[in-house]
């Protein structure tokens, strides 16, 4: 959020038209009221909750009030004496229309404005508030119904910005119709498809941002005979022009379907959750307990027993219970009726059973991506993926990209975030690091001299990088594969205890913004890690040169965004084929840009000359 102002209201003094004049300058004819019915929406929650707090702290006193109704005893008490039960009618229909009149004077001072550059929002009776954002930071636009807002046809629209600690504006409520319009005018403003295609050149030098590099010459750890490729994503070449060939734009592609999560799956993934856990707990203390109370038999002290097991177990099991039924149904709940699209503004996700929810999210916000498997989920081969975007924080509900998929769903959403890992294996590359162990396709593994730190999981925690991105893999029951593009790495550090000194081994942390999950790796090699941690720090700042800093995705990055992920799906499973000759062109339809060689299935990790060469890590 770039912007966010709080201000007073007029003092007392001011005659009335110098308030005239400060509540025009406030708000002029530029601003626009959202939907009249938006307090009915917001207020009607505060209606139906109130009473419902109210009843759960006095739920005898109801239930006295019911027996007396039903008995006839209130007829004959407001016959007999009406002014109570008058003034207290009153007072509750007082209370509700002070709610719905505060909600009103909200609604009346809630006034929004688009223009080229912020979305601004400004509301306030007493105390004024100017918030905006700017429509080049924008990370993600969400689509919010609650369940009175789908019954009155509205909809309520947050704008998520990387400046900003939590949602940077919000716009409630607006009908559906008119917020999906002007959710996809901001999506495209803030993917530049709006400004003129000449208005891309040069557009670095008027932002006072140096023209890029080129990142021939820049060897990645591992490849130190090879150059890497220009990136094939720029609009602009390594001279900062825009090609004659993307000067004009392309055809905006229809909707596709990705992913659809099916109920009955939903249903097996929530049972085979940690939820089932809790329940087990329950079932079996709640067993165990019977079992002790029935072992008394009939003696004299078997009731007075079985009465103190029953009040020791009551307060542990109702919290645990409910606690299980709250995780299943928050995760049932997120899940339901779960589609993603990819659209023009980015991959689009639609869940939820009372409360939907619709998120777009752009692949070039996309900061982090975790694909996850819990144990529970690996007979099934089921996976899970979370990004972390800016904006979202630490929510994990918002930064669901797939609540559970199979490998073929997985494969498809994460390649409309990484539409090119610029390898000539893409597909082997990415089921190793989701499934693989050791050292094979380039990934690390923990040397065999730091074994007794990860005995485990020692074969299965490692990384790999790609001229594209940055991959971690860890865990060994639950799986877990994170991937983190080099223009998005922020910084890298290196910690060491005083054991992992004597094993020269370390740890290296990625720091992004705040999400759903951390990029760290433990107990690698230290040469391969200081490696990486070099060779990141000049590649992460040469990538960012070559993005755009303000926006995700252009018309023509968009074009060969789909043609690439088009040919990652529709690329044939087959067995390991040789790999091609380094002077060999590239083969049709492969995801690499240009050849690697016989060597560019290692990653930096696998040299030689870190782990194998070292005799006591045999």
């Amino acid at each position: 959020m770039e912007d966010q102002a709080t201000e007073q209201q007029p003092s007392g003094g001011q005659t009335g038209g110098d308030s005239a004049a400060a509540t025009e300058r406030w708000f002029d004819a530029s601003w626009t009221k959202v939907h009249p019915l938006s307090p009915l929406v917001r207020g009607g929650l505060a209606v139906v909750a109130i009473p419902g707090i109210f009843l759960s702290y006095n739920w005898q006193t109801w239930t006295d009030a019911w027996q007396a109704f039903r008995s006839g005893e209130i007829q004959r008490s407001v016959e007999s004496n009406p002014t109570p039960f008058l003034l207290a009618g009153g007072a509750v229909l007082l209370v509700v229309a002070l709610i719905f009149a505060g909600f009103v004077l909200s609604w009346w001072f809630t006034r929004y404005k688009i223009t080229a550059e912020h979305v601004m929002v400004k509301s306030g009776i007493f105390v004024r508030q100017h918030r905006q954002a700017r429509i080049d930071r924008v990370q993600a636009v969400d689509l919010r119904q609650p369940l009175l807002a789908r019954l009155t046809g509205l909809a309520e629209l947050k704008f998520e910005v990387a400046e900003g600690d939590g949602t940077a504006a919000t716009l409630a409520f607006l009908k559906k119709t008119q917020a999906e319009e002007l959710r996809s005018e901001i999506m495209d403003r803030a993917a530049g498809r709006d400004e003129p295609a000449a208005s891309a050149e040069g557009s670095s030098a008027a932002q006072g941002y140096p023209a890029p590099e080129p990142l021939h010459g820049a060897a990645r750890p591992g490849y130190p005979d090879q150059a890497l490729p220009v990136d094939a994503y720029s609009a602009q070449g390594p001279s900062g022009a825009v090609p004659p060939e993307t000067a004009q734009r392309p055809a905006v592609a229809a909707d596709r379907l990705i992913a659809k999560v099916p109920t009955g799956r939903l249903i097996g993934s929530v049972l085979s959750g940690w939820g089932t856990v809790f329940v087990l707990i329950i079932v079996l203390t709640a067993v165990i307990g019977l079992g002790i109370g029935l072992s008394f038999g009939s003696d004299g002290g078997s009731a007075s027993v079985w009465a103190v097991l029953t009040g020791a177990a009551l307060p542990a099991v109702i919290p645990m219970g409910i606690a299980a039924i709250t995780i299943y149904y928050q995760q049932f709940s997120t899940g339901f009726g779960f589609t993603s699209t990819a659209t023009s503004s980015g991959l689009r996700v639609r869940y939820g059973l009372l409360e939907t929810t619709n998120q777009t999210i752009p692949p070039g916000r996309v900061q982090a991506l975790q694909i996850q498997q819990p144990v529970l989920w690996r007979p099934f081969k089921w996976f899970k993926i979370v990004v972390t975007v800016a904006g979202y924080g630490i929510g994990e509900k918002r930064s669901v990209l797939l609540p559970v998929g199979r490998l073929d769903d997985v494969m498809a959403t994460a390649a409309e975030m990484f539409p090119d890992l610029q390898v000539q294996n893409p597909e082997e590359v990415f089921t190793a690091g989701l499934t693989g162990v050791g050292t094979e396709l380039g990934y690390s593994e923990v040397p065999r001299r730091a074994r007794f730190f990860d005995p485990i999981v020692r074969r299965r925690r490692g990384f790999r990088t790609t001229p594209t991105a940055l991959m971690f893999r860890d865990g060994r029951a639950s799986r877990q594969l994170t991937m983190v593009p080099h223009e998005r790495i922020q910084s890298l550090s290196l910690h060491q205890g005083p054991l992992q000194r004597r094993r020269r081994i370390a740890d290296i942390s990625i720091h992004s913004p705040a999400g759903p999950f951390a990029a760290k790796l433990k107990n690698q090699d230290l040469h391969a890690v200081q490696d990486l941690f070099e060779y990141e720090s000049q590649q992460a700042a040469r990538a960012r040169r070559y993005s755009d800093r303000n926006h995700w995705m252009r018309p023509e990055e968009l074009q060969e965004f789909e043609r690439k992920a088009a040919e990652a799906l529709a690329a044939p499973e087959a067995p390991h084929a040789p790999e091609p000759d380094a002077a060999a062109p590239a083969a049709a339809g492969s995801l690499a840009e240009a050849p690697h060689g016989p060597a560019a299935p290692h990653g930096p990790a696998a040299s030689p000359t870190h782990q194998e060469q070292d005799p006591r890590d045999r």
